[in-house]
């Protein structure tokens, strides 16, 4: 599918299937297990909008009891693709209601209900964090990138590679910006690096630091994405750092 129509597509379910308050849709739409109650929000599994008769073809069918539930495996897959196409604020907003839904204060928030108690499917959930990061991994290939959806000039997240796990940084600092690697745990071995641009201006050097170790690099840079690569995989250890400074 183009990227036109996956926009259009989650533009429309926002209009039509996110809704603030459950509390009117299903006060009219009787049957199957909402998952919300009036004054709770998220995302119907599937509306009708146009008041067509008959839209989802018999009266009575065992599919119709799904169509009017707040699935959250589902609002979550919504989300992560809500992020990854740019729709941050639809996104965030979307995943709020569904946190909301199951605040400690009213519900178990380790339990999402979906068809059953613990359903995995709410594990979507980590896709749009993977999205939010702009993060991208492949260990064979020693390939890591980031380039976070919003608040680029000062993000930290943490994140997972196949034998180590860490945290991430980047900050814009006057006209350089500043990417570091921080593995709390284990290795990461690295060859290709990816970063977004941040700010206006152009990028004309670039550092790598593993701790006081210089790593020369190969570097270039691709519209708004800047990439490193090296010709021999860069090994981090634990609690060391790979710092990238470009300028």
């Amino acid at each position: 599918m183009s990227k036109d129509k996956a926009v259009a597509a989650l533009k429309a379910l926002w209009k039509y299937n996110f809704t603030a308050d459950v509390g009117p849709y299903i006060k009219t739409h009787v049957g199957g297990r909402p998952y919300a109650l009036p004054g709770e929000g998220g995302m119907v599994m599937n509306t009708n909008p146009h008041n067509e008769p008959k839209p989802f073809g018999d009266n009575v069918s065992w599919q119709l009891g799904y169509f009017h539930e707040c699935m959250s495996g589902f609002e979550h897959q919504v989300a992560a693709h809500l992020m990854a196409e740019g729709m941050v604020q639809e996104s965030l907003i979307l995943t709020r209601f569904i946190h909301d839904r199951y605040h400690a204060a009213k519900r178990n928030p380790f339990n999402e209900i979906e068809c059953s108690d613990h359903y995995a499917r709410a594990m979507a959930s980590y896709g749009t964090f993977i999205n939010a990061c702009g993060f991208e991994y492949h260990g064979p290939k020693g390939y890591i990138k980031f380039a976070p959806a919003w608040n680029a000039e000062n993000f930290k997240a943490p994140f997972t590679s196949a034998n180590g796990w860490g945290s991430y940084t980047q900050k814009k600092t006057g006209a350089k910006q500043l990417h570091t690697i921080n593995l709390k745990y284990g290795e990461l071995q690295l060859q290709e690096l990816a970063f977004n641009k941040i700010g206006p201006g152009s990028v004309k050097s670039v550092s790598v630091m593993l701790g006081a170790q210089n790593i020369p690099v190969q570097f270039k840079q691709s519209g708004a994405e800047l990439q490193i690569t090296s010709n021999k995989k860069i090994s981090i250890k634990t609690n060391e750092h790979l710092n990238i400074t470009f300028s």
